[in-house]
Formats: structure tokens, C-alpha cells, sequence
């Protein structure tokens, strides 16, 4: 014969309280990690020197999308990661040259892309071909040194 023992059950006040509390930091931790801040999005657009329109251009959104992200509206998780893959490639192109430099650099056709831009290849999702090439140019930099 077995015998069942029951659990005594919590205060409904308290459950509730604490699974709302337990919903909030979770929602805080899925925003964090799903939506660059804001003033990272904004700062980023202007280290970059870049317009709404060729930063929404390069992220496959619309104008409209990144002005409502800078207010503050989250970020599908689709587009916070070529948000980040262009902060990357920012982060990186500053050990190879000045900051000013590298949002037009990112606009400007090359051969090597086949006459594309940096921010195409980010744009069409081809960034390993990207990555490459900043990579080769990072070892040939430190060879130079």
C-alpha cells in the first residue's frame, strides 16, 4: 500500500508574485540578448557615418524599422543579428584602420568582391568571403610590423 503525501500548497499571492517576478527578468535577459541597446544602434550608424537608409539597406529592413529601434521598439532576433555581424565587422576593421574610414570603406566596390561592396556581401549574407579577406589583411599587417 502507498501512501501519497501531499504538498502543502504555497500562498497563491506569493506564487503568483514570484512567477510574475520570474517572467519580468526573464523578459529583461531575452531583450538583452536579442536587442542591441538603442544607443549602440544609433552610436553605431554614426561611428559608421551611415544614413537610417544604408544602414536599413545592409540589414535587409526598412527605414521605418530603424527608426522605430533607436525609440526603442525590440528587435527580432533576425535583425539584431546582422546588427551585431556588422558591429563585429566594425570591431574588427578598427585594428586594421581609423574609424572614420571604415563606413565608407564598407560602401566602396572592390574587385576582390567581384564589384560588390562590403556591406553587399553583409547585406546577402556572404560574410565568411568577408571574413577572409579581413583576416588575410590582418596577418599581412602584422607582417608589415
Amino acid at each position: 500500500m502507498s501512501v501519497a503525501v501531499k504538498e502543502r500548497p504555497a500562498r497563491a499571492g506569493q506564487t503568483k508574485q514570484g512567477l510574475e517576478k520570474q517572467r519580468e527578468h526573464l523578459l529583461v535577459k531575452l531583450q538583452e540578448s536579442h536587442h542591441p541597446p538603442r544607443a549602440t544602434l544609433s552610436q553605431m550608424r554614426a561611428a559608421l557615418g551611415w544614413s537610417r537608409s544604408q544602414l536599413a539597406r545592409v540589414i535587409n529592413a526598412s527605414d521605418r524599422a530603424i527608426v522605430n529601434w533607436e525609440a526603442g521598439d525590440p528587435i527580432s532576433p533576425v535583425y539584431a543579428a546582422k546588427i551585431r555581424e556588422v558591429q563585429s565587422v566594425y570591431n574588427e576593421l578598427t585594428q586594421l584602420m581609423k574609424p572614420e574610414e571604415i563606413g565608407p570603406w564598407l560602401l566602396t566596390k572592390m574587385e576582390e568582391f567581384d564589384d560588390r561592396t562590403p556591406a553587399d556581401l553583409i547585406a546577402n549574407g556572404d560574410t565568411g568571403r568577408l571574413w577572409a579577406s579581413l583576416f588575410y589583411l590582418r596577418r599581412e599587417c602584422r607582417i608589415d610590423l
